[in-house]
């Protein structure tokens, strides 16, 4: 499986806190387990958003999402809930 993260995702990162950097790492090692095992943490919380679209919670603000396309995992949002739901409805 490979990993892409795009430019968005990215400069989105580097606008959070130290922090709040470290906790979105963790989030995106479990993230990277649980794709590889079908296991993960309840803290997590991930959902299926979308087709092939999911939903992981870093913190009570922070969400990550990703998309799924056969042999490849794309980190594309960094945001809060309300941000989310407007990636969805541009998909």
């Amino acid at each position: 499986m490979k990993f892409h993260y795009k430019k968005e995702f990215i400069k989105q990162f580097d606008a959070y806190s130290r922090q709040e950097q470290e906790l979105i790492l963790e989030a995106d090692r479990q993230i990277k387990d649980y794709i590889k095992n079908q296991n993960a943490s309840y803290g997590l919380r991930i959902k299926n958003i979308g087709k092939n679209v999911f939903e992981a919670r870093v913190s009570r603000q922070i969400r990550i999402v990703w998309v799924r396309q056969e042999n490849m995992i794309t980190f594309a949002l960094i945001g809060n809930h309300d941000e989310v739901r407007r990636f969805i409805k541009r998909l």
